[in-house]
């Protein structure tokens, strides 16, 4: 993947429900989550432009050096509305990040795009080990995960697409974006050699021998979508937590608390 211009979209239509307001607006570390993650992002030279979609409220406290665009109540077409925001041309890559990361910097931003360009894949996605959540001081934390012949991973809030291939994955995102919590429904999107070895994974004492492996995920994801896919394994926890729950609120405000110089900048 070559270029010379990233564009970031910044998705910001998730409510709160506990709280009746959208999850852009938990405050971490005395500042509203989105600007965690667009003070990281505005700090990378490699950025050119950045876009905000949220609700009025949302956009009310972004700064005027961004993009702002109103979200609906609907994940795909808040994609679409960003991608359509920046303006994506040529060589752009396009950067979709969730605005709910209160752990995220800029180093850790750094660090994916550094592995993901480096792959010359047309689109990336970091995959997390579970394991390094212990890094993050959250105890008792439950993330989504799944277990690969490589190790056990939750998904990254962010991944990077080439603009010249989003015509081949436009047919497949509403369906697979739905789906993004449930293993089950994955697993269908992915095919049913790759379901049945997932299945047969979790059976006692030879279990390990059906485990897929990252490579056959990559390998079906570009039969999918018609271009090179690529999961790049990083040890980066601040990408993967994002705060659906009450809980994931608490944790990560205790965790900052005690370590607010380690997550700053």
């Amino acid at each position: 993947m070559v270029s010379q211009s990233i564009k970031a979209i910044i998705l910001a239509g998730g409510m709160a429900q506990w709280v009746g307001k959208p999850k852009a607006l938990l405050v971490f570390n005395d500042i509203p989550v989105v600007l965690h993650i667009f003070n990281a992002l505005q700090k990378l030279s490699i950025v050119k432009k950045i876009a905000i979609v949220g609700y009025p409220e949302v956009l009310s406290v972004l700064p005027e050096n961004c993009i702002k665009a109103e979200a609906s109540s609907d994940l795909w077409a808040n994609t679409q509305i960003g991608i359509k925001a920046v303006e994506p041309e040529g060589e752009d890559c396009l950067m979709l990040c969730a605005a709910d990361m209160p752990f995220v910097t800029t180093s850790s931003l750094e660090a994916f795009l550094k592995e993901a360009l480096k792959t010359g894949a047309d689109i990336v996605y970091p995959a997390v080990p579970l394991s390094a959540f212990q890094r993050l001081g959250l105890s008792g934390v439950s993330r989504t995960s799944l277990r690969l012949r490589e190790g056990t991973f939750t998904g990254g809030n962010l991944f990077l697409i080439q603009a010249k291939v989003l015509p081949n994955i436009f047919a497949l995102a509403d369906k697979a974006i739905r789906s993004r919590k449930s293993l089950w429904q994955l697993g269908q999107i992915a095919g049913w050699k790759l379901l049945f070895k997932w299945l047969f994974s979790h059976m006692p004492i030879v279990g390990n021998a059906f485990l897929v492996s990252v490579n056959e995920l990559e390998k079906r994801g570009e039969e999918l979508l018609k271009c090179r896919c690529k999961a790049v394994i990083a040890d980066l926890p601040e990408l993967a937590f994002d705060v659906d729950k009450p809980e994931d609120y608490e944790l990560a405000q205790i965790a900052l608390a005690k370590n607010s110089q380690k997550f700053h900048g």
